[in-house]
């Protein structure tokens, strides 16, 4: 995918991975560049560094959450830039802890911003998208428990990010003819993620405070947002479906497969039953 030119939103882009991928695009030569993020102050900055670079860029606050306000962040793309062609849904939150300790709050917050996000996104901008009959992207931010559980203490974290791996390569199956898809698999990246509770709506239970020693572990192995940017701006003009920042996620794709494999040995030794047999008799 030509990214030269390309009009391109990235949600989640006030910091971070999100940041690291709009600055990436930005200087992969696109033509303009919309920040989007919770906090309008945050987007508004990365924007000026994109216009730093000379390239057209604005910020649009936008709660991912919110089918309303995902629409609406695809009518201020459109007026602003003219035309979209690439669309990043990288915006998510993490809480941490022993998963029957999560709350409901908690399982809310997450799904509604990692998994309603990355839906409302791809259904806003890809319905434009086909009408407009231009070749476009779409790449989602999934994670490398998209295909493991490389750790404890993220049950749901993992679980969402599970489902944009289901939603991205669903959409690629029944739009992959008109729109490309790629997701994003990073591993550990140094991002404020550790903290994302500050934003956690009251509904949801209001802002919590992240565990620094989560910081920590982020800083001292984490790669740089930038970096990983570099990664997708690349993946997507390769036109890759996968996109990894970590070539250990090998060895999780490997186990599960594994894990498949051999169970279906013990169970179906023999094979697959003719037709005929495969519906199991009563006694």
């Amino acid at each position: 995918m030509e990214i030269t030119g390309k009009g391109v939103v990235v949600t989640g882009a006030g910091s971070g991975i999100g940041r690291g991928i709009a600055l990436a695009l930005a200087q992969a030569g696109a033509g303009g560049v919309i920040v989007a993020d919770v906090q309008q102050e945050k987007a508004e900055g990365v924007a000026a560094e994109i216009r730093a670079l000379g390239v057209k860029a604005a910020g649009c606050r936008c709660d991912v959450s919110r089918a309303e306000s995902v629409e609406a962040l695809a009518d201020f793309a459109w007026q602003s830039l003219g035309h979209v062609e690439i669309l990043c849904n990288n915006a998510g939150v993490v809480t941490t802890g022993p998963g029957f300790d999560t709350t409901e709050q908690d399982l809310r917050w997450q799904f509604e911003v990692n998994v309603f996000g990355v839906f409302f996104g791809c259904k806003s901008f890809g319905q434009r998208f086909l009408n407009s009959g231009e070749k476009a992207w779409i790449c989602n931010t999934g994670s490398h428990h998209s295909v493991g559980t490389p750790s404890v203490g993220l049950p749901t974290y993992v679980a969402t990010k599970h489902a944009v791996l289901g939603f991205t390569d669903a959409f690629r199956l029944e739009y992959g003819s008109r729109i490309g898809f790629s997701i994003l698999c990073p591993g550990i990246v140094n991002t404020n993620a550790w903290d994302a509770g500050r934003n956690r709506p009251g509904e949801l239970g209001g802002p919590i405070q992240g565990n620094p020693q989560n910081q920590a572990a982020l800083q001292a192995y984490g790669l740089s947002p930038e970096f990983v940017g570099q990664l997708v701006a690349q993946g997507i003009e390769r036109e890759e479906f996968f996109i990894w920042t970590h070539p250990f996620t090998l060895e999780l794709i490997e186990k599960r497969y594994r894990e498949g494999r051999d169970s279906i040995q013990r169970q179906w030794p023999d094979g697959p039953l003719p037709v005929h047999k495969r519906t199991p008799s009563r006694v």
